[in-house]
């Protein structure tokens, strides 16, 4: 009896899981990390945590490490228009709303205290 209920809850786990899955949108963007031209800054610890980005529809949302200071930028590839950019202190999330901007290939760029993570996504 033990093990049926046990087989029947590990299941309803795993369709739970695979309806969650279908149902997020978020897609996440692979970020790469290269240490910024800084001379006389350390070097970040392996430490630390690194930034994620996730973009669902139009809506592009950053996680990161609480830091001094971050720049997030976005850059259309196409023609290198910056379309954002903005400076955040001591902040862990960020949220951009693209609604309204051309469909095509951007770049995001996050510069967290002389470590630069860089993207690609589409819209």
């Amino acid at each position: 009896m033990k093990t049926k209920l046990i087989a029947l809850l590990c299941m309803l786990m795993t369709v739970s899981f695979c309806i969650a899955q279908i149902t997020n949108t978020n897609t996440e963007i692979k970020l790469q990390q290269s240490i910024g031209n800084g001379e006389g800054r350390p070097k970040p610890s392996s430490l630390m945590e690194e930034p994620r980005a996730f973009l669902d529809q139009s809506k592009l949302s950053v996680s990161m490490p609480e830091s001094r200071e971050a720049v997030v930028s976005i850059m259309r590839q196409m023609n290198g228009t910056m379309v954002y950019q903005r400076a955040y202190f001591h902040t862990q999330s960020v949220t951009v709303d693209l609604g309204g901007m051309p469909v095509g290939t951007y770049q995001l760029r996050i510069e967290i205290d002389g470590t630069v993570y860089t993207g690609t996504f589409r819209l």
